[in-house]
């Protein structure tokens, strides 16, 4: 695959992306409007609808400027929180794309091209539906796309292994492959030899416990929607909608729902979670308001609950037992530390630390705007997720690590 090739590659296959994420939201949008549409509403809403859309998927915010809504006065806001089920779609696709020109010769020209297309046409696309009274800013449907389509392709294009449509089929490795991975590896040779003996396990056992929660917060919104199945479907039928209505209801609540998920982490780990300005929910208590008039709302956990130390002890039974379950990876643990107390300490760090960094990372991604007024503070504060997970994975970690840490004896116990 020449360079020429791998330009124009990456530039169509963004392309593509775009389209589809496009096209899921605007193709029920263009349904509802050709059958229920009363000849008052243009076309062209339902194509500004699918583009914010995007746009605030890729992380560029959406303001909107004072206005009414069913006779209802609003003031300007701006919408920050990303609708992680279509940046989801998103990220999976141009992890593929990526992974598929790792085959490549040659990878700056797919760099380039997929990046300059995903940011041109994202930009182009905002200038094609820009209204007096959205705001969506001079330059960032340009660059922020551009940055976020790059980034993945670049990480997804030098990391694992090469793809290869069928043996012997791939010639040299691209030299940009090559560099950034020879870069990791120098980095993590000069890395202090207490944090990389005990890198590999500590960060398995940090991602572990985050991949607990989040498997543990959807178990619980999927009971909260089985079980509340009335309550939704009767707020369903408060809001008025016709089926077609209904239907774009339910995917716009499919965008979010990642991040209903993410909130219900935080509320497990104890940490909780906020709707709106003023108000908190967690597992021991519960301050709310009015809810936004969104079916799946019934699903999230919105009260205290006696025994709320149940679910707080999920987080710290994962940590516990993932770190057992690492004891075959920590065999340089056993090598290079002289007490059992230095060795569990170096892992229950670097285990808590990847942990903390992780839920930080993904609430400062789910949370932020969500609407007007109160709404403008929805979702998990990042900074107290990711100090609460620290603290309940570096304790049980560092209890489990005392036993597998322990420094060999003997030369006969080294074999």
């Amino acid at each position: 695959m020449n360079r020429g090739l791998s330009f124009a590659i990456a530039a169509l296959q963004a392309l593509i992306i775009i389209a589809t994420v496009v096209g899921l939201m605007i193709a029920p949008l263009t349904l509802a409007w050709f059958i229920e549409g009363d000849g008052q509403v243009e076309w062209i809403l339902a194509l500004r609808v699918a583009v914010y859309a995007f746009l605030l998927a890729c992380g560029v915010p959406i303001g909107f400027a004072e206005g009414e809504i069913l006779g209802i006065g609003f003031e300007a806001f701006f919408l920050t929180a990303l609708p992680l089920g279509l940046t989801g779609v998103i990220v999976l696709m141009a992890i593929r794309i990526g992974h598929r020109l790792s085959a490549a010769a040659s990878l700056w020209p797919a760099w380039l091209g997929g990046s300059l297309a995903f940011g041109g046409i994202s930009y182009g696309a905002s200038l094609l539906v820009a209204d007096d009274s959205v705001i969506a800013g001079t330059w960032e449907p340009l660059y922020y796309p551009a940055i976020f389509f790059g980034l993945i392709l670049i990480a997804s294009s030098v990391s694992g292994r090469r793809f290869e449509l069928f043996e012997g089929a791939n010639g040299p490795e691209a030299k940009e492959r090559i560099w950034i991975r020879g870069l990791f590896t120098i980095a993590y040779a000069k890395l202090h030899w207490s944090i990389r003996t005990a890198l590999n396990p500590g960060v398995r056992v940090g991602l572990s416990v985050v991949a607990v929660l989040i498997f543990a917060s959807s178990a619980l919104i999927a009971l909260g929607l089985g079980f509340g199945w009335i309550q939704v479907i009767g707020l369903y039928q408060g809001l008025g909608l016709s089926i077609l209505g209904g239907v774009m209801v339910t995917i716009g609540q499919l965008a979010i729902l990642p991040n209903l998920i993410v909130y219900g982490a935080s509320w497990i780990s104890g940490a909780g979670f906020a709707i709106g300005t003023g108000s908190y929910v967690s597992p021991f208590a519960s301050e709310l308001g009015p809810l936004p008039a969104l079916p799946v709302f019934a699903a999230l956990p919105t009260g205290g609950f006696e025994r709320g130390l149940i679910f707080v002890l999920i987080p710290l039974l994962a940590a516990l037992i993932a770190t057992f379950f690492v004891a075959r990876h920590a065999d340089q643990l056993r090598w290079e530390y002289s007490t059992r107390l230095s060795g569990a300490l170096s892992l229950s760090l670097v285990a808590a630390s990847t942990a903390a960094i992780a839920v930080f990372l993904v609430s400062q991604a789910a949370s932020g705007s969500f609407g007007p007024g109160r709404f403008e503070t929805v979702g998990a504060n990042p900074l107290m997720f990711a100090g609460v997970v620290f603290v309940e994975v570096l304790v049980p970690s560092f209890l489990a690590a005392l036993v597998i840490a322990k420094p060999y004896g003997d030369a006969s116990e080294r074999k």
